[in-house]
């Protein structure tokens, strides 16, 4: 198979893949899975696009990565309540008061989501970037005398190399840097994974490893938008027992994120073995 329409396929499965979690979320708002796998295969094709961006129509990829920027970016402040309401759950101690506040906090979030993804100006940009997705407009000099597969196997190399040295010189202190780097690590990781033929037999333990410091640097980052969203609750008039609560979360997830850190820079290797099963289960 010539390397340009094995790209075209691979991505073609990905956006398949995108418009069946798109109905799957509208099908079942409610189920915090199905907004989480939508999540995961548009980054994941927004990731492929972002790959083949030399060898596709620039304005056609910019397009395109713009419009699966903005449709992610509807579903983030769900999927960080569903990661704190999963946390609270997962406490046997956790009083109704704080669940409830918890489902009903998410459950808002959940129908401002579906309206945004449902919207007619949404839906028609969704719709145009599945098109091109389907149908990608490579650029003249490929479509007419081909693209070696070594140079698609090059590109690689340098995105992973480029990765390896930022997780190298990360400062985890860094909040923007380290989400930074994870999205980095998503977006090898993804790439990896589906292109594991043209790329060769090694990507798939390249993608492992990347799977590794994306859930490493994942939960890191997840601790701190928990922070984040206790903070936030904090300045309501809230139940005495849900105020005490919250700080008790603060604190575990603040204890967490210490240990998390002081790991790393007690060791560069640390991280990629850290336990956080007291911070699961993730979504």
């Amino acid at each position: 198979m010539e390397t340009l329409d094995y790209l075209q396929e691979s991505i073609t499965r990905t956006t398949e893949a995108v418009e069946g979690r798109r109905e799957a979320f509208f099908a079942n708002p409610e189920d915090p899975h199905t907004i989480h796998r939508f999540r995961t295969n548009a980054r994941a094709l927004r990731s492929h696009v972002a790959f083949v961006k030399p060898w596709q129509n620039a304005r056609q990829n910019t397009e395109t990565q713009e419009i699966l920027r903005k449709i992610v970016g509807h579903t983030s402040r769900l999927r960080e309540l569903d990661v704190f309401e999963r946390q609270a759950r997962s406490n046997p101690d956790s009083s109704p008061e704080l669940l409830a506040l918890c489902k009903e906090e998410a459950s808002c979030e959940r129908a401002k989501t579906y309206k945004a993804l449902s919207s007619k100006r949404l839906t028609k940009s969704f719709q145009k970037a599945m098109e091109a997705s389907k149908d990608i407009a490579w650029k003249r000099r490929y479509a007419k005398d081909g693209l070696p597969a070594n140079v698609v196997r090059a590109r690689f190399d340098a995105m992973v190399e480029s990765v390896g040295a930022d997780l190298d010189a990360l400062d985890l202190f860094d909040e923007e840097r380290t989400h930074k780097v994870r999205k980095r690590a998503k977006r090898a990781r993804y790439v990896a994974e589906s292109n594991g033929e043209l790329l060769g037999s090694d990507a798939v333990d390249i993608a492992r490893g990347m799977e590794a410091h994306q859930d490493n640097l994942g939960d890191i980052c997840d601790a701190r938008v928990n922070i984040r969203l206790i903070d936030e609750f904090l300045q309501r008039d809230l139940p005495k027992v849900v105020v005490c609560e919250l700080h008790l979360t603060r604190a575990q997830n603040e204890v967490f994120l210490y240990e998390a850190l002081r790991s790393a820079s007690m060791s560069p290797d640390a991280m990629i073995g850290f336990s956080s099963s007291r911070m699961k289960p993730r979504m």
